[in-house]
Formats: structure tokens, C-alpha cells, sequence
């Protein structure tokens, strides 16, 4: 482990955000081409134990009405939240690195009765869609695997853009510390990360970093819930937030 940390530290000094974002977008193409539906597990990870975790329900969305909005997941790999969150808006989209995952959520969304969508292709770190066109912007189990801040922080300007006035931003990450595997600071750009999708984290130890960079962007209203740790994770809790453009 000590070994990696070192050869990371190495070659974050001669590598960059195009080399970061392409080691990401080859893994989870890599992890796409082996998801189907009678093997869920891959990209997701615990692909039904998230299904059934009650907190999804009760904290991404809390405290406002969502049956009348057009919703965006960012990071929406084979389409598991578009499904489970199908009756609670009019509409939800989604938008991903990986074109296989766009591919699989295709056959994943007719299989779970979803019609009504678009999906997006992105570089891993922009949304392709106008200004002001969605009522709400969300992401799970997707910030906390990005290790790089800068590219964080784009995507939550993104996030702000493609909003309505009013929209609600509304995202989880790993929050206290993680035990095992390799992890970056909360502003560390660490472009020579060797994996992502839980190979290397963001360790988000102090919930003022998010407060600051979303106050920063233009977002009012912050809101956060800390909670145990979903299924298959190993961060000490989860942080649901959740502010307003």
C-alpha cells in the first residue's frame, strides 16, 4: 500500500487531468462490457443491496416535492437510479463517462419500464446539455470515487449551470475517513490514481470543503444529513447534501 502511495506521488508530477479522466472512462467501459441484467453487480457494486437501502429514499430528495421535475443523474452507469426513481419525477435523464454504460442502461430501462429519458456522453468532467434545463441534479456513488478536486469542482459548476433557478443539486459521498484501499485529500489532484470506482477515493474529512466550494459556485441553502455507510462501501458514513441554485 505504502508502495503505491509513493509510485502515485511519482507520477502525479508528470501526468494530468486528460490522462486521469482516461484511466476512468477505460475502467468503467471495461466494467460496463461485463454488466447484463442477470449480472448486475458490475460498475455498481451490491447493484440490489442499493436497491433495498432505505436512505436513498428518505435523504436525496428530502424535504421537497420532486412529481412534476425533470431530474439529471450524473454518473448514472447503467441506468440503476433511473429506474428506481421512475414514479417520484415526470422525468429523470442521465449522463455517464463511459458509452457502455449508456449502452447497458438502454437495455436496463426497457427492461425496468422506463421510456421516457435522454442520455448524455460526457468527458468525465462537463454536462452536455443547455443552461437551465433541469429542476434537479443528482449523483450517488459517483464524487467520492473522483480523486482529482479540480475535476469535482467542474462538475459541480456544471451541476449549477444546467439548473433552473430554484433547482436542487442533491449528491452522497463518503465522508470520516476510509480504512482501507488508497484514498487523496478532499483537494488533492492525484491525475496518476492507478483505479477509481473505489481503488482510489476522496476522503472527505470536514464537511466545510463542500460548504465553500458550493457557497462559492452560487448555491444557497446547503442542507446535509450524515449516515451509516452503504452496502459494499468502505468509508466510515455517507453524506447526503443537498442546496439550491
Amino acid at each position: 500500500m505504502e508502495h503505491q502511495k509513493i509510485l502515485t506521488t511519482f507520477y502525479s508530477t508528470i501526468m494530468n487531468e486528460l490522462d486521469y479522466l482516461k484511466m476512468q472512462k477505460d475502467q468503467y467501459e471495461h466494467e460496463a462490457s461485463r454488466w447484463s441484467l442477470d449480472n448486475r453487480d458490475p460498475v455498481v457494486g451490491s447493484y440490489d443491496a442499493h436497491n433495498a437501502w432505505a436512505d436513498y429514499d428518505t435523504y436525496l430528495f428530502k424535504g421537497f416535492e420532486t412529481k412534476d421535475k425533470i431530474a439529471l443523474e450524473y454518473g448514472c452507469g447503467p441506468g440503476r437510479n433511473l429506474i428506481r426513481f421512475k414514479n417520484r419525477f415526470a422525468r429523470i435523464d442521465g449522463v455517464d463517462i463511459a458509452k457502455t454504460n449508456l449502452d447497458k442502461a438502454i437495455i436496463n430501462l426497457a427492461a425496468g419500464g422506463v421510456t421516457d429519458y435522454k442520455l448524455y456522453l460526457c468527458g468525465g468532467k462537463s454536462i452536455p446539455t443547455n443552461d437551465a434545463s433541469y429542476d434537479v441534479v443528482f449523483s450517488v456513488i459517483c464524487l467520492q470515487h473522483i480523486a482529482c478536486y479540480d475535476i469535482r469542482f467542474s462538475i459541480l459548476k456544471e451541476s449549477y449551470r444546467v439548473l433552473k433557478p430554484g433547482g436542487y443539486l442533491c449528491f452522497q459521498m463518503g465522508f470520516g475517513g476510509r480504512s482501507i484501499r488508497v484514498n487523496s485529500g478532499y483537494y488533492d489532484n492525484s491525475y496518476a490514481a492507478m483505479g477509481t470506482n473505489s481503488a482510489h477515493d476522496v476522503v472527505v474529512l470536514d464537511e466545510k470543503c463542500l460548504v465553500s466550494d458550493l457557497v462559492g459556485i452560487g448555491f444557497k441553502d446547503y442542507k446535509s444529513d450524515i449516515r451509516p455507510v452503504g452496502p459494499g462501501d468502505s468509508h466510515k458514513n455517507w453524506i447526503w447534501v443537498q442546496v439550491q441554485k
